[in-house]
């Protein structure tokens, strides 16, 4: 059974994603924006509100949607010897290694997510004191 994260936890996760997002953007990383679905790319920070090890706060790296819908064309179509999805995962390496080092540097708590449904990306378990 599904269960969610009690009110105040949830609360503090969102705090604490808006402080990751802040601090991202203040190093020059592009924040992510469906309001612009055209440049939906860069920087997302996540709030998954389980009561489990997928819940928490996760930072993902978007790629510009040209790059994007070549990746899935190429699974879709199972070419898995594509040269865009080496491509993609060295951009999607390099910049999950870009956003752990700022938020490492800035005093947040960092790690490899506990999941196999959030390849490269990281988890953010707690940020510097306020």
């Amino acid at each position: 059974m599904f269960t969610l994260v009690s009110p105040a936890v949830l609360d503090d996760w969102k705090r604490l994603a808006a402080r990751v997002r802040d601090t991202l953007a203040e190093a020059g990383l592009p924040v992510a924006t469906e309001n612009e679905p055209d440049y939906f790319a860069g920087v997302t920070v996540d709030v998954d509100p389980g009561d489990d090890e997928a819940g928490g706060v996760f930072v993902l790296w978007r790629p510009h949607r040209r790059l994007g819908n070549a990746v899935a064309e190429s699974v879709t179509e199972q070419r898995i010897d594509d040269p865009v999805l080496r491509h993609f995962g060295a951009i999607a390496e390099a910049m999950r290694q870009a956003a752990w080092s700022i938020l490492d540097s800035a005093g947040f708590t960092v790690a490899d997510p506990n999941t196999d449904y959030r390849p490269l990306q990281l988890q953010v378990l707690a940020g510097p004191p306020e």
